[in-house]
């Protein structure tokens, strides 16, 4: 009586696995770039609202360039 999984079972077996594996890789990734995506447009927002500030800071202030 042979214990061992007969060699085309254990091909399909490990084919799955392979499947399996790249689609929770893949689903993995997927989330990393939504992530990234998230960040890189929090800091484009930051940037923009920093700009707004900066421009209506200096308003009314008259530059004084004699000292």
């Amino acid at each position: 009586m042979s214990t061992s999984i007969d060699p085309a079972i254990s091909s399909v077996v490990a084919a799955k696995n392979g499947a399996l594996q790249s689609q929770v890789t893949m689903a993995v990734e997927a989330k990393r770039l939504d992530a990234t995506e998230a960040v890189g447009e929090a800091i484009v927002e930051l940037l923009q609202v920093a700009a707004q500030m900066s421009k209506s800071l200096g308003k009314g202030v008259k530059f004084d360039a004699q000292g």
